[in-house]
């Protein structure tokens, strides 16, 4: 083999055995702009844009009472539309939290949604997220969804009282 030949193969060799460190390094500075805040230690909802809702429905002796939450996040920036279980409904701006458990590209994850209870509220850090998703796990961090269906934080059984919530939600880079 020429001593130029054998040069170009320990190159091209060089370089394929430094390519997983070099994309694995820029993958790492895909999240960059994930910041902490005062939501969140690793808050990354400027990238995101989707839809998260809340809907509950109660039945009481009296009758049913449904309301539902729906989140429209446009990078990062949230509206809400609350309807109310009289059918009224008002929007006003919220906050998110899409906190990833790394800098990588998957991982544990935790969405949290704060929006206003009541029409001209703003809604303040010190208040508690109205939709919290917990603990998931993404193959991707490019797509945050999911659903969770539970009891009604307000069922009381011995009363006659019954309910579901039902949280969804859709996030994608």
């Amino acid at each position: 083999m020429a001593p130029l030949h054998r040069f170009g193969v320990l190159t091209f060799a060089l370089a394929v055995l430094h390519l997983p460190g070099t994309l694995q390094g820029q993958g790492a500075k895909l999240w960059t702009s994930c910041k902490t805040d005062s939501l969140s230690t690793y808050n990354c909802a400027t990238y995101y844009s989707g839809t998260a809702s809340l809907t509950s429905q109660l039945k009481t002796p009296s009758g049913t009472e449904n309301r539902s939450v729906l989140a429209t996040v446009t990078a990062g920036r949230v509206v809400c539309r609350v309807t109310e279980a009289d059918g009224s409904a008002f929007e006003g701006a919220g906050m998110l939290v899409a906190e990833h458990g790394s800098n990588m590209n998957s991982g544990e994850y935790v969405v949290r949604v704060w929006c206003p209870e009541a029409t001209g509220q703003r809604v303040k850090r010190s208040d508690s997220p109205i939709m919290d998703t917990y603990k998931q796990q993404a193959d991707d961090y490019a797509t945050l969804a999911g659903k969770d269906a539970h009891e009604h934080p307000d069922a009381d059984e011995a009363n006659g009282v019954s309910g579901t919530e039902t949280l969804a939600w859709q996030l994608r880079r």
